[in-house]
């Protein structure tokens, strides 16, 4: 299962920030999380694939949080669970099920260095996924400066940063 969710994140991402960099998009943080998850992800839902049905995604989602943190449970940009229905929740509203992947998204409009993650997600992710072996966590990136677009991901994966992908600017002569 490992493989087939880093795949069907992977080719989603790259799909996603392909069209990214080339297009004359507008959007901060929500829009690029919206427009990915209902544009770019929900296309590769299917019978058989690593996520079976679109109420498996969610965005703006609730899941415990690491030890350590003072709230039991946080909200993340985009949560996708194992099963159609689950939720952090259990009978009592506490939060007990952890997901299988969580992703936190950060939008730049000022260049910096494109691998340059957000701290506070990176350490967030890092205790999560090491707490939860079985939850992988990703970091995305989106860049729009004035110098061109580019878009960055990490994968979080058992307390460590795992991967690190970009598609960097295209040449702005060449960009339609």
């Amino acid at each position: 299962m490992r493989r087939r969710i880093d795949r069907f994140i992977d080719d989603s991402l790259l799909e996603f920030a392909t069209w990214y960099v080339s297009s004359h998009f507008l959007g901060k943080e929500r829009d690029c999380v919206n427009l990915y998850a209902m544009e770019f992800l929900a296309k590769k839902v299917e019978s058989g694939a690593a996520v079976e049905h679109l109420s498996q995604i969610r965005i703006e989602c609730g899941v415990p949080q690491p030890i350590g943190y003072t709230r039991k449970a946080a909200t993340k940009d985009l949560v996708i669970w194992r099963g159609r229905e689950e939720t952090a929740w259990d009978d009592t509203w506490q939060p007990i099920n952890f997901p299988r992947v969580v992703m936190e998204w950060k939008t730049r409009r000022k260049a910096r260095a494109i691998l340059d993650f957000d701290s506070h997600d990176m350490e967030w992710l890092k205790a999560f996924t090491k707490e939860n072996p079985g939850t992988f966590g990703y970091l995305v990136t989106v860049c729009h400066p004035k110098t061109g677009r580019s878009v960055a991901w990490a994968k979080v994966s058992e307390g460590k940063v795992a991967t690190r992908k970009c598609v960097p600017p295209q040449n702005p002569k060449s960009a339609t």
